[in-house]
């Protein structure tokens, strides 16, 4: 079983990457709608709440994320990484799974329920048009806790294993995304 306090050191050091990087996305584009300041924790009470509300123990590294950050505003591509008062909102859980039924994304047993039998899914963020969503399928659980993430963003629906795996997918496409704004630089200084 991995250690839980690696994964939880791990998780907050990939948080500070992204941070890091899109700090510097913003450098070279500061239209782009990203916010770098999470929410201040919840409490255990809060969290206690909402796994509750949804039936079931939250993944250790998001228990731990929400524990210092109740959520965090615009985090990617203009979704929330929903805090205590929306996760287990019903009507998350509805935009979710209409997206990844509309779309073919990497979950084919999320389906309708004429073909299948519906699987409980925990969308932790989402942005404003329902384009860009992150879920977690508690039907797939390690043996330390941790959920399979279920994404689709901007059309490309991906499974990750666990939070922390998702948040290195993050850092891989804020960090593909920034390498695209270095390059017109450096093709216009050869140019020169």
């Amino acid at each position: 079983m991995p250690n839980r306090e690696g994964n939880m050191a791990n998780f907050s050091t990939l948080l500070t990457r992204i941070k890091d990087v899109q700090t510097e996305i913003l450098r070279a584009a500061p239209y782009r709608d990203i916010s770098l300041v999470p929410n201040p924790g919840a409490s255990n009470r809060a969290i206690a709440a909402v796994e509750e509300r949804i039936g079931h123990r939250l993944p250790p590294s998001y228990r731990e994320f929400l524990a210092q950050h109740d959520g965090w505003p615009r985090f990617f591509e203009g979704a929330t990484l929903l805090g205590t008062a929306n996760l287990g909102k019903r009507m998350y859980e509805d935009i979710a799974r209409a997206a990844f039924e509309a779309a073919e994304t990497p979950v084919p047993h999320l389906a309708p329920p004429s073909r299948a039998a519906r699987t409980p899914i925990v969308p932790f963020g989402i942005d404003l048009q329902g384009t860009t969503l992150f879920a977690f399928n508690p039907t797939v659980t390690r043996a330390d806790g941790e959920c399979e993430v279920v994404a689709w963003v901007n059309e490309i629906g991906v499974r990750r294993d666990s939070f922390a795996d998702f948040l290195e997918f993050v850092i891989e496409m804020c960090e593909a995304e920034l390498e695209g704004y270095a390059a017109p630089k450096q093709s216009r200084r050869l140019s020169a």
